[in-house]
């Protein structure tokens, strides 16, 4: 479902439907990525502060979730530091379970947190990444629908 004002993204090619408002509630443009990640399908969004809004679903077809997990894991603990990458655990998604972790790390300016939920339909993984002290993200995530 749209909220009033919200921008919606419908690409068949992803496979996933998400709704965003922009400019944010406080006034902050959309910076809106549809460059592939690697060779992957992606959409990218964020606000200015890249706290505010800030969310990423990229389309796996060649991965199951925990080899995502896998790989993932190992590219940020590369970049990030050793134990900067949750275990995988379950979490309730639209009255079902996904696999789930989180990754944190410091920066100018604080600490550093995303969320990441692994997705699947139809024998494709989704990557929702996001800044779950966000509330507008967790709206945006909740609010994923399969593509029409």
């Amino acid at each position: 479902m749209t909220e009033a004002g919200w921008k919606r993204i419908a690409r068949p090619d992803l496979g996933l439907e998400l709704c965003y408002p922009d400019p944010t509630p406080s006034g902050r443009p959309v910076d809106r990525d549809d460059e592939p990640f690697r060779r992957h399908r992606r959409v990218h969004l964020s606000s200015t502060d890249r706290c505010e809004l800030y969310v990423e679903v990229v389309r796996f077809d060649d991965l199951s979730p925990q080899d995502e997990y896998r790989e993932h894991r190992a590219y940020l603990e590369e970049r990030l530091g050793a134990g900067s990458v949750t275990e995988l655990t379950e979490t309730g998604v639209g009255g079902q379970t996904a696999p789930a972790y989180a990754f944190r790390w410091d920066e100018e300016g604080g600490s550093m947190e995303r969320s990441v939920l692994l997705l699947t339909a139809a024998g494709v993984t989704y990557r929702v990444i996001f800044d779950p002290r966000s509330e507008l993200n967790r709206r945006i995530v909740a609010g994923l629908t399969p593509a029409a």
